[in-house]
């Protein structure tokens, strides 16, 4: 009997009449299954460079995303609502938005000061949410703002001191969750920073914490039904995958195991969230079971491939479909 392992560190069994080979196996299938029923868009090192892939079958080989004329490692993928674009940011190039497939030409926000990076989409006006960095008095700041769907026109959304980032719009269009950054400089002790999800209720103007606490909590993304969060949390020792309702009650742990865990999406039905892996030194995506935390690697290339991957979204059929 030979052993693999999957991304959380254990050992699974791999033979003829292994039980637990039987439901590795099992789950890979309803992976599969679910990723058949979206498109998927993530980051893939190859040839030295960052570059974005699609896959919208299993069953066949990822296709990278055109973007003439944009050069740098590319990252923090979002597609669009109606599946026809996708918008990423390019290491110290800012965010560009580029047709999914076909030959339009892709479109970059332009900044007068400063750089944007991690774009979101606004589900009912086609706008993209994303963080502006600035630099001032030899600190960096950021804020999170809007932008209409011609990038053209852009409004501040949330001005708070410090570092604002990692924005997500909830399915509705109503709600903004993002990560507030936090020093903490007490007398005589050292500085700390602490990373905070807040919510924004937009009809309403009002923002307030999600979660109390010292912890690093990042990259929150909204459930396909706007009822909770996934989001990655150090507050176990590393960064870990959890699950929260959209009021901030029962938080809970989803996976664990060697290595940091960060950027997850739901599936389309929301019964597993993807996320980005990384140990040795090396990214990968895996998909958990929020219920049962079962872990299984996605590996889109090849199963024996050593392709890094990062940073993955996907959408669902039904999703496009209403576009």
């Amino acid at each position: 009997m030979t052993h693999r392992t999957n991304p959380d560190g254990r050992a699974l069994p791999w033979g003829r009449g292994s039980h637990r080979a039987s439901a590795w196996m099992s789950a890979l299938l309803l992976a599969a299954t679910t990723i058949a029923q979206a498109d998927v868009v993530f980051s893939a090192l190859l040839g030295g460079t960052w570059r974005l892939y699609r896959q919208a079958d299993p069953s066949t080989q990822p296709q990278p995303i055109p973007a003439p004329g944009i050069t740098g490692d590319q990252g923090a993928p979002r597609l669009s609502p109606d599946g026809r674009q996708v918008a990423f940011e390019v290491t110290g190039g800012g965010v560009h938005v580029c047709p999914v497939e076909g030959d339009r030409p892709c479109r970059s926000l332009a900044m007068d000061q400063g750089y944007a990076v991690r774009p979101a989409w606004h589900p009912r006006t086609g706008g993209l949410v994303f963080a502006h960095f600035t630099f001032k008095a030899d600190a960096e700041q950021s804020t999170l703002k809007l932008a209409d769907e011609a990038l053209e026109s852009i409004e501040p959304v949330v001005e708070q001191t410090g570092i604002q980032d990692f924005p997500d719009m909830s399915p509705d269009g109503g709600r903004l969750a993002y990560t507030s950054w936090l020093t903490v400089m007490p007398y005589r002790g050292g500085v700390s920073v602490v990373q905070q999800i807040w919510t924004l209720d937009l009809a309403r103007g009002r923002a307030g914490q999600l979660l109390l606490g010292n912890a690093g909590d990042i990259h929150p993304r909204w459930s396909p039904d706007g009822a909770r969060l996934a989001f990655s949390s150090n507050r176990t020792g590393r960064y870990e995958i959890w699950a929260v309702g959209a009021d901030g009650s029962d938080p809970r742990q989803v996976t664990d195991g060697a290595g940091d865990k960060t950027w997850p999406v739901w599936s389309p039905d929301g019964a597993r969230i993807l996320f980005t892996h990384v140990r040795d030194g090396r990214s990968g995506l895996a998909l958990v079971a929020v219920a049962g935390g079962e872990i299984v690697p996605y590996q889109p290339f090849d199963q024996d491939t050593h392709v890094q991957l990062k940073d993955a979204d996907w959408r669902s059929a039904a999703d496009l479909d209403q576009h």
